[in-house]
């Protein structure tokens, strides 16, 4: 604060004094000076006029409501809903509706409720409404009307948060609520004791209910962890309701509970037989062969998940399952060193491979047991098969480095970071010319009519005031507005470029790629090299080399790590709560703060920062690759699904990378092996050189 006061006395021309203004306002609020904070929003706005108000000015009226000023608060929150954003304005709307309650205008608060409960289709929306609007009504003294909002919400959002708090209101009131909703409400908002008794209540006074109830109360009773009555709750279902639609969720359950909880899986893979057996024609009778074919695995049991597999090939040909049932057991039969089952199984499931990387990976897994049978030549075929099947994808880059004699990941020899930026975007623009026969005058190094487009003006005030993620929401929307132009997506791809927004501008560089008819992977490769430079670049560059290479990494690798994390969006945050650039939780975030020292005062913010992410990202890297023997493909799998469970997908795997792959019994974690190694290979490609 002190800081932007000095910018203000003695350079109150400077352009940066918009930007301390709103710092000020940030500072202003957690320092609980809501004043000075919406003042200082205020005089950004003076200053920046026409870009963010729809943002500012919402933030002011929340400033506003925390100092108790509705009235201010009110106006701001419709100063807001005034200026043009790319939200539908509803939050806002909501804002604005509980301001007016607030000041005591509950008619008009009233009216906005009914008219955003009838315009949303969002659920928990409307049961906020009926909430706020159950609460206005009793305000003016309207009980009737107020506690039937309430009721309204229990009875037909029961599984909303208003919903709980409507049902709070209703029992404290003394006003009846049907025990049917009363418990899928508790339920739902794991009042678990509650919602049995409620539930317990209706079925004993509904003996001729649909099943919705036994449904619920089935899975209250696993929440409470009494798992014996809940799997004789699902028998119970079971026998009583096979016209419900939870039918066959109900066995799945069962069987998940007996399996994963009761540590029975005979008993879990029983259940889910006798579902196939019962109802041999379900949609769902497939996979529940599949899934008992991998308890049985899980079980360390080959021979019966073969037999099962085969089974599901066998009684479901048709099955979009059947080429994976077909896979799993070839190389499950590899593992037993039953080569002579396992190649015919692989040439079944080729026969059934619905796309190019199905077929690329059959030939692979012909090639690998026909060399193992020593029948070389017949391997050789299979693996140029595999080479040409699905280029630049996983199966057939292995089948090249068999058939080449090279091992997996394998450094380049020469690393070349040199590149010609401005003659590189001169080729591509001119490509861009022929390829699209573009006007002479058409003027490729400018924005052109983008520069006029709000979305890019406030995304690029959102990214010089730090707001990185609204930038982002801003160009993405631009981005895809502009999918279906060659030149627009040229021109957003190099701003965005310069700007550092990494993600969207290599998406963008796509859509030129895809208009121009390089729709595969591999027919996107054979783009000017700005292209692949753009979309396989070498982002953090003075971070990353010597990082990596203190850590005994080839720098391409850490690269193709980051790209696969994060696709080098620096801010990005997952659905797990993984931050930054290597996606790293905090929890893991703290204990290799813990173990270097590094930095000091380490906060989970940290992670946000591009040299704390790469390092981090890097030491856990290493410290796996020591754990497993330099083994990097046990490394990545540990890196994306634990190192606990990569020691026994290693284990599986035997020293055979390719069987330790396809040993991953987590279907994510698989494919960030493979899609990290495809990525790795293309940067190989691009940036190092092989020597014999």
């Amino acid at each position: 604060l002190a800081f932007v006061q000095e910018l203000e006395t003695e350079y109150p021309d400077s352009p940066f004094l918009a930007y301390a203004y709103f710092i000020a306002g940030k500072a202003n609020y957690k320092i609980n000076r809501q004043q000075a904070a919406v003042d200082s929003y205020a005089k950004y706005l003076e200053l920046r006029p026409g870009l963010l108000e729809n943002y500012v000015e919402e933030v002011r009226g929340d400033v506003f409501v925390e100092a108790g000023n509705y009235v201010s608060a009110l106006n701001a929150y419709q100063a807001a809903l005034l200026a043009p954003s790319l939200n539908d304005g509803i939050n806002l709307e909501v804002k604005i509706a509980t301001s007016k309650a607030a000041i005591g205008d509950y008619a008009g608060a009233l009216a906005d409720y009914e008219s955003i409960s009838q315009r949303t289709q969002n659920d928990f929306i409307k049961a906020e409404m009926d909430y706020f609007a159950g609460y206005a009504h009793l305000m003016l003294d309207e009980k009737e009307e107020g506690y039937a909002n309430y009721l309204h919400a229990v009875e037909n959002y029961p599984l909303a948060y208003y919903a709980y708090i409507s049902l709070f209101e209703l029992v404290e009131a003394k006003i009846p609520v049907n025990d049917l909703s009363r418990g899928i409400t508790d339920y739902a908002a794991e009042q678990y004791d509650v919602a049995l008794v409620a539930l317990d209540r209706y079925i004993a006074e509904n003996p001729e209910s649909d099943g919705t109830a036994e449904y619920y109360r089935a899975k209250t009773l696993y929440a409470l962890k009494r798992y014996e009555d809940e799997v004789a709750a699902w028998e119970d279902f079971i026998k009583k309701f096979p016209n419900n639609p939870h039918w066959s969720d109900a066995w799945a359950e069962k069987s998940y509970t007996q399996w994963h909880d009761l540590k029975d899986l005979e008993a879990g893979k029983k259940t889910l037989l006798d579902f196939v057996h019962t109802a041999p024609g379900h949609p769902d009778a497939a996979d529940f062969l599949m899934r008992a074919a991998r308890l049985m695995e899980s079980k360390d049991d080959p021979e019966e998940a073969i037999a099962l597999w085969l089974r599901l090939a066998e009684e479901y040909p048709g099955n979009n399952l059947t080429p994976e049932a077909l896979f799993l057991a070839g190389t499950t039969s590899y593992c037993l060193s039953d080569y002579t089952q396992a190649v015919t199984l692989f040439q079944r499931d080729l026969i059934l491979a619905m796309d190019a990387e199905g077929q690329a990976r059959a030939y692979f897994w012909i090639g690998k047991t026909q060399s193992q049978l020593n029948e070389r030549k017949a391997a050789q075929d299979a693996w140029q098969q595999a080479q040409s099947a699905d280029p630049a994808g996983y199966y057939s880059e292995r089948a090249r480095e068999l058939l080449e004699g090279t091992e997996a990941f394998a450094f380049p020899n020469i690393y070349q970071t040199k590149t010609d930026s401005a003659t590189e975007l001169a080729e591509a623009a001119a490509w861009l010319r022929i390829t699209f026969d573009l006007p002479a005058d058409t003027d490729l190094k400018s924005l052109g009519q983008l520069q006029n487009d709000l979305r890019l003006q406030r995304g690029r005030e959102f990214w010089e005031l730090g707001l990185y993620n609204e930038a982002r929401l801003e160009f993405e929307s631009l981005r895809m507005d502009v999918s279906e132009s060659a030149v627009d997506s040229f021109r957003l791809a190099n701003y965005m470029l310069g700007m550092g927004l990494y993600r969207p501008a290599i998406f963008a560089a796509r859509q030129v790629l895809e208009l121009a008819g390089m729709e595969s992977h591999a027919q996107s490769l054979h783009a000017p090299a700005y292209f692949n430079h753009i979309r396989y670049g070498r982002y953090y560059s003075d971070l990353v080399d010597p990082i990596a290479e203190a850590n005994g990494f080839h720098p391409l690798l850490i690269y193709s790590v980051m790209r696969q994390e994060s696709l080098f969006e620096k801010f990005i945050l997952s659905a797990a709560d993984a931050r930054g650039l290597m996606q790293i939780i905090p929890a893991t975030g703290k204990n290799i703060a813990n173990i270097h020292g590094y930095p000091v005062e380490y906060t989970a913010d940290d992670l946000y920062r591009p040299l704390i992410s790469i390092k981090f990202g890097t030491w856990y890297l290493a410290s796996n690759y020591s754990l497993f023997d330099d083994d990097l493909y046990a490394t990545l799998a540990a890196y994306n699904g634990g190192p606990r469970n990569a020691i026994e997908w290693q284990s599986l795997g035997n020293g055979d990378p390719d069987l330790m792959l396809e040993s991953i019994r987590f279907s994510e974690t698989r494919e960030y092996v493979k899609a990290i190694y495809e990525t790795y290979n293309i940067y190989k490609s691009i940036y190092g050189v092989m020597e014999e």
